[in-house]
């Protein structure tokens, strides 16, 4: 017990930022949250809580995969790396990213090989992650193999 102090960080009464559930003072964690935007690098898990879990729980599970097509992709992963683009304010985000990451788990596809970057609605990102890459719609999924675009 804490005597009710916070030392726990589970309400942020002990000097840690906690919003949305997220501690944002974990370490390669550079997210930022406004006005209910998920800003900057994320993780799957991140879109998994509130609130943005309302409209990636229910689109994932809606998503069926075609058999055929995954074991095809299964075929061309290797050396492959991904930056994914989106914005949890984007009706086109909400229904593909969570479509996009059903199809990589089912290929066997390695989180760690996907960078994902979430927008500002003017699409920008404080630390300029779209920077020279042309972003204008999201989402925006960009494969690297051997570090080639």
């Amino acid at each position: 017990m804490n005597g009710g102090k916070g030392g726990d960080g589970g309400n942020g009464e002990d000097g840690k930022t906690i919003v949305l559930g997220l501690d944002l003072n974990k370490k390669n964690n550079p997210k930022e949250i406004t006005d209910g935007i998920l800003i900057g690098k994320a993780q799957k898990s991140d879109l998994q809580q509130d609130p943005f879990n309302e409209w990636y729980v229910s689109e994932y599970n809606a998503y069926k995969t075609n058999p055929e097509i995954i074991n095809e992709l299964k075929k061309h992963t290797k050396d492959i790396k991904i930056k994914l683009f989106m914005g949890t304010w984007c009706g086109d985000s909400q229904n593909q990213v969570p479509d996009f990451y059903k199809i990589l788990e089912e290929i066997g596809f390695k989180e760690k090989n996907v960078t994902l970057i979430t927008m500002k609605r003017d699409k920008t990102t404080p630390e300029l992650f779209e920077k020279d890459l042309n972003i204008t719609n999201v989402p925006t999924i960009i494969f690297y193999k051997n570090s080639t675009e």
